[in-house]
Formats: structure tokens, sequence, C-alpha cells
């Protein structure tokens, strides 16, 4: 672990002289700073680092503040020190190197979960006395000077995510500590998602866990929930979901359709949570969630991951009506919501083109007003496949559009004076339908027809 985490910070000389000097100030206040969060779960997983957390035990939070603010004073790479988190109180570092950003918690008290020695934390050879948690042991001994942050550990929400490293006071921060109060390394190489202690307690916390149980496992490949983990989101879900925060978990409900769409799709199904998430989908959930799980797999053969923002949210209400898809996509905070809409009115459009007045130029019209026709023909091209459809060659259908001239446009209208209102786009629609249809070819036969529906 040590040798991992020292390959990491050579590839970040700023990073590891910050940590150097917050290894140095802060226990020279009385306290101690630990590396959390994704970068150490990361590390763990033998994925690149990601974002740098932090954790500091033994000083209030205000203390905390004033330390780093003066150390932003006496060296480099702090740019400001700023007050954040909205759940809980943290401080955030801007540095001098990069965009990103370093955020510094305190260690909360009040955690109940018990550590357990860890095999893999011995294994490890770096855990220390009662460095980590395992199934195969009734207890452990934390030493007292972390017992404050394995406390705050007992608090989070799965047991990858509870790793914990004391950064080392000397020149090299990563002759330090490894503390695994939990498990968190067990389950990685088991490859496992599972809440710290009683998942029933966590979930009560914070419902937000329960979708993000999924989006762990959606973006590790082999991953699966743990059974009592699963068994709790099975039987808590339905009623704690609705009281999640709408914005976090879009936020959440995206990160995992991006990794894993047909995967995300199909647990939140088996565990209950697609009906409380689309209720509009009524009693046919199940036959739903095939359908939709089926086309993000076509969509994924036909265009790769990830899957683009308006197509992952398309596809997944694209069996509701129009308005209805619309309404729970507005009740769920999902982003983008106008290339959302253009997405399901191009997929209407191209599915129902017998309700069409002007077929050829109102599909030409659906098509350009989305991000990316390609992938608009794309779904459509799904939606066919699981209807056992023949779906029309819409390529060569948008080569011929591009192909052909457009004889009159809005600014003509303008400069012709034809009177605002709905007639101007029936005329448009109307005249290029005949240009496409291959009746009109001339700028003046389109004049005529434009003039007679004055």
């Amino acid at each position: 672990m040590r040798e991992v985490l020292r390959r990491a910070l050579r590839r970040r000389p700023p990073l590891r002289r910050l940590l150097r000097d917050l290894a140095r100030e802060i226990p020279n206040a009385g306290g101690a700073v630990y590396l959390v969060g994704g970068f150490l779960r990361n590390i763990v997983e033998g994925r690149e680092p990601g974002d740098v957390d932090l954790l500091v035990a033994g000083l209030s939070y205000r203390r905390t503040g004033d330390l780093l603010r003066s150390l932003s004073v006496k060296g480099p790479g702090i740019r400001k020190v700023v007050a954040a988190g909205r759940h809980f109180p943290a401080h955030r570092i801007a540095v001098d190197w990069g965009k990103e950003f370093i955020d510094v918690s305190n260690a909360r008290g009040g955690g109940r979960t018990r550590p357990r020695p860890s095999r893999a934390a011995r294994d490890d050879g770096h855990g220390g006395p009662g460095a980590g948690t395992g199934r195969d042991a009734p207890g452990s001994v934390v030493p007292a000077d972390d017992r404050e942050a394995v406390d705050d550990a007992a608090r989070r929400d799965f047991t990858i995510n509870a790793l914990l490293f004391r950064l080392g006071p000397g020149r090299f921060v990563e002759d330090g500590r490894l503390l695994d109060p939990f498990g968190g390394i067990e389950d990685v190489r088991g490859k496992r998602i599972r809440c710290v202690g009683e998942a029933a307690d966590r979930f009560r916390e914070d419902p937000l866990r329960i979708v993000r149980a999924i989006r762990l496992k959606s973006e590790r490949r082999g991953f699966v929930l743990d059974p009592a983990t699963a068994s709790a989101i099975r039987r808590l879900g339905p009623r704690l979901l609705p009281a999640a925060s709408p914005d976090r978990l879009s936020v959440e409900l995206v990160r995992a359709l991006s990794a894993d769409p047909a995967g995300t799709v199909d647990d939140l199904r088996r565990l209950g949570l697609l009906k409380v998430l689309l209720p509009e989908s009524g009693r046919s959930t199940n036959r739903s969630t095939e359908r939709i799980a089926y086309r993000y797999r076509f969509l994924r053969r036909s265009l790769g991951a990830p899957l683009p923002l308006p197509l992952l949210l398309g596809n997944l209400l694209a069996d509701l009506p129009f308005e209805a898809a619309m309404a729970a996509a507005r009740r769920l905070r999902l982003p983008d919501l106008r290339s959302v809409a253009a997405t399901l009115r191009c997929l209407r459009i191209l599915t129902h083109p017998e309700a069409l007045r002007f077929p050829r130029a109102e599909t030409e019209a659906a098509l350009l007003a989305t991000k990316e026709p390609r992938d608009c023909i794309a779904l459509y091209r799904a939606v066919r496949q699981v209807r056992k459809r023949p779906a029309k060659d819409l390529i060569r259908f948008i080569r011929k559009c591009r192909a052909t001239t457009l004889l009159i446009s809005g600014l003509w209208l303008d400069i012709n004076g034809f009177p605002e209102g709905p007639g101007r786009r029936e005329i448009l629609l109307r005249v290029r339908e005949e240009t496409l249809a291959g009746k009109v070819r001339r700028p003046i036969d389109a004049v005529r027809l434009a003039e007679s529906m004055r």
C-alpha cells in the first residue's frame, strides 16, 4: 500500500508537498490528518487516484480553518481556503497548480459500529494494530490516537469508502499507517459493495445511499451487492427513497446509467426501485425494463460508451407518452431537459410518421433539432428492433436532405411581408415537403407555392 501511494504521489509533486506541510502542521497543533475517500479507494482498487479528501481528527472545525488559512500564507500551493459542505461543515482548499480542490473535513463523533480486524489489512503489512475489520474475528483494538478517525469512518456509507491512511509526519507522508476498520480491502478483493455496519441504519441516515450502492456497483466491473445490503435496499428502498434529495439523486442516477445503463436498469427493477423512480410506467415495470435494457445494449453496440446524455436519459423515458416523460424528467431533476425533450420529440416523429401532415419536412426538422441526428436515429433503430419491425434508412434520408437546396426560409417570409403566426410554419413545411418530394425544383415554383398560401 505504501509503495502504491508513493508512486501515485510522485506523479503529483505539488500535492505531495502540500500533504507534507499538512502532516507537519496539523500534528504540531495536536491533531492528526488522514487521506480518505475516493483517492484512497481508487489506489486500493488499482485505479487512477481521483479527488483528494482529507480528514482531520483532534482539532475543532474553527481551529482547522485557522490552521489552513495560516498555512496558505506561509507556504506555496494554497490559493485560498473557503468553508464548504452542505450536509456537514468542511473546508475546501483551492490550489495553485490546477483546477482541483482538496476537501478537508473534521472527524464526526457518534459512530456506533465496532471495527473488526481484517485479514486483508494484516496481509498488507501496514495496517498496524486493529487496522481493519473482517468477518472472521469478533473485535479489535484501535490505537487511542486513531479512535476519533475510526469513529468517523463508522458513519460512512460503504466499507470501500471507509478506508483511512494516516499521513506520516516526516518527509515521506506515505510512511504512515493504513486503517481498514470495516474490511474495505477485503471487500475490494471480493468485489462486494457492503454497507458499514447495519445496512438499514446507513440507509435511514441518508436514503441517497440506496442509489449510490447501485452506482458504485455499476462503475466496477464484476462487483455485486453484499446480500445484507441488497436485502436492506429491497426492504427499505421503496419507503425511504422518496425522501432523498432529488438533485443529489439525479447525480447518482445519471452516473450509474453512464457507467452501465442496462445493468443499472436491471438492478433498479430487481430491487424494486424502478417503479418508485418511474411510477408512470404503471404495472408493466418488468416488461418495460426488458425493453429499456435491450435498447441500451443495442445503443452501446451501435455507438460505443459512454452514451450521450440526451440519448441515455431519452431511452429511459422512451416508453412513456411525451408529456408524462417530461413530467418524470422534471420530477427527477434530470439534467439537459431541452436536449432530452428534443430527442423524445424526434423519436415520436420517427416512430409515428402516419400522424404527420408533412412527413419528410417534419422528420427533417425533428432530426435537425437534436444535438446529433445520428444519435436519435440510433434510438429509433433500437425501438424498431425491440418491436421486431424494420427501420427506415434515415441516414440516407439525411444525406438527401443535405443535398437538397432550401428554397424558402423564414427570412424570405420576413422580407416579403408574410404575417406572423402559425401559418408561416405551415408554408415553410409544405414548401420543404414538396421540394424533398421532387415536386418543387426551382425557386420560382417555391415562391408561387408560398404566395398561394398567403
